[in-house]
C-alpha cells in the first residue's frame, strides 16, 4: 500500500485519547501482514502499546503514537475523511502523527530488513503509554537508534532531523499569609496579594537561554486563594508550567524557583506538582551518534537538503531517550492541535522513501 492509502484509512479511525483501541487493532493487523511479531502491552482496558519486531535482534527502531488530540475549532472539511487540496492532505491526525506512521508502514512493505516498531497511546495527554514501557527497559536492549516519525518542527520547507527536545515540569507555589479581621487589613498579610506579587516577580526569574535545544521558558497556568468569613486570606497558591533545557531537571528547577521566590517573600514554598506520572526530561542526541550521518545523507539525496533542529515541546521521545539515542524525522505539516490540520503530500511521500532507504542501508 502507498502512504496516502494508509493515511486515508488511519484518519477514518477516530483515536482521540483515551480511545485508541481501534487504531491499535488496525496497526497490529497491518504490522502482522508485513511480517512482524506483534506484542500488545496494555495500559488499561481497551488501551495498549504495540512493540513489534521483524528479523533477529534489530538495532534500529521507529516509534510513533496512535492517539490524536480532540477536535478543535471549525473545520472546512470532514476531519475523519482525508481530503486533498493544493498538495495538502487534511484530516485529524494527518500531521500529528498518523502521516508519519502511514509513511513508515509504506516503507516497511518495500523491505524485509530487521527493524523494531514502537507505537504508544496517550502521547497527547501525559505520555502514560511511554512511561509504562519505560518500566521495562529490556524492551530497548540492543537498540542503537530510535527514530520518531513525529512531524519535524523546522519552520523550513524540507525534511530534516530533530536532535532533541525541551523537557517539562509543573510546580506549585504555596504562599502563607496571616489572617486578620477584614476591617483591619493592616494587621494581616494577604496571601493572595503576596502570590500576585510573586507571579509578577517571575518576570525576572533567570531563564537559561541559547542551549542546543533552545531557551527555557515558563508561564503561570493557575492561581487560587480565598477567604473565609470577613477575614484576610491566609493561604494562596499558583502553578508554574516550565519547559526545561539542557542540564536541567524537575528537581534542579524546583530548588532554583524556591530560592528565587523566597528572596521576594520568605513565607512560600515550591513543590513539584504531582500529576501521577514522571515529567518528561530534556534530551539531546549528538550529530555524531551512529546512524544520524547515514540518515542525513539519505534525506539530502531525496530532498536536496537536510537541516538539524530541536523540538520546542515534549513528546514520547523524551521518555525513550533515557534508554536509547533518539531523534525525530517526520513529514511536514501545519495546524497541529487546531482546525484544518494537514500534512504535505510531497513530504509524506518523501518520508516513506527516506524510511525505506534507512531500513535497507542500516
Amino acid at each position: 500500500m502507498e502512504a496516502i492509502d494508509y493515511l486515508r484509512e488511519m484518519v477514518a479511525i477516530p483515536s482521540t485519547f483515551p480511545n485508541e483501541q481501534k487504531m491499535g487493532e488496525y496497526c497490529q493487523e497491518k504490522l502482522e501482514s508485513l511480517g512482524f511479531s506483534v506484542q500488545r502491552i496494555p495500559l488499561e482496558e481497551g488501551r495498549f502499546n504495540i512493540v513489534a519486531k521483524r528479523g533477529e535482534n534489530p538495532t534500529l527502531a521507529f516509534m510513533g503514537h496512535m492517539d490524536t488530540v480532540p477536535l478543535y475549532g471549525e473545520w472546512d472539511t470532514d476531519p475523519y475523511q482525508l481530503t486533498e487540496k493544493e498538495g495538502m492532505l487534511y484530516g485529524l491526525g494527518a500531521g500529528d502523527m498518523k502521516g508519519g506512521i502511514a509513511a513508515l508502514f509504506s516503507a516497511l512493505g518495500s523491505t524485509t530488513a530487521p527493524v523494531m516498531i514502537i507505537l504508544t497511546v496517550d502521547e497527547e495527554n501525559n505520555s502514560a503509554g511511554a512511561h509504562l514501557l519505560a518500566k521495562n527497559p529490556e524492551i530497548f536492549s540492543g537498540l542503537k537508534l530510535i527514530v520518531a516519525v513525529e512531524p519535524t518542527e523546522h519552520g523550513t520547507d524540507t525534511e530534516g532531523i530533530m536532535l532533541g527536545r525541551r523537557g517539562r515540569a509543573v510546580y506549585q507555589v504555596n504562599v502563607q499569609g496571616t489572617s486578620a479581621h477584614g476591617a483591619h487589613v493592616e494587621r494581616g498579610t494577604n496571601a493572595i496579594e503576596k502570590a500576585s506579587e510573586l507571579v509578577l516577580a517571575l518576570r525576572d526569574f533567570p531563564l537559561k537561554t541559547n542551549t542546543n535545544i533552545g531557551d527555557q521558558s515558563l508561564f503561570v497556568r493557575e492561581i487560587s486563594g480565598a477567604n473565609t468569613s470577613l477575614s484576610i486570606p491566609e493561604n494562596a497558591s499558583f502553578q508554574i508550567d516550565m519547559h526545561l533545557v539542557t542540564d536541567q531537571s524537575d528537581a534542579s528547577e524546583r530548588e532554583r524557583l524556591e530560592e528565587f521566590l523566597q528572596t521576594h517573600y520568605p513565607a512560600c514554598t515550591v513543590e513539584l506538582f504531582d500529576r501521577g506520572l514522571p515529567y518528561n526530561m530534556p534530551f539531546y542526541t549528538p550529530q555524531d551518534t551512529e546512524g544520524i550521518g547515514l540518515l542525513r545523507e539519505i534525506i539530502k539525496e531525496i530532498t536536496g537538503d537536510c537541516s538539524f533542529s530541536s523540538g520546542e515541546s515534549v513528546a514520547d521521545e523524551n521518555v525513550f531517550a533515557q534508554f536509547v539515542p533518539a531523534i525525530s524525522c517526520g513529514p511536514i505539516g501545519r495546524n497541529y492541535h487546531s482546525a484544518n490540520e494537514y500534512v504535505e503530500k510531497r513530504s509524506l511521500l518523501n518520508c516513506a522513501q527516506i524510511y525505506q532507504e534507512l531500513i535497507k542501508k542500516w
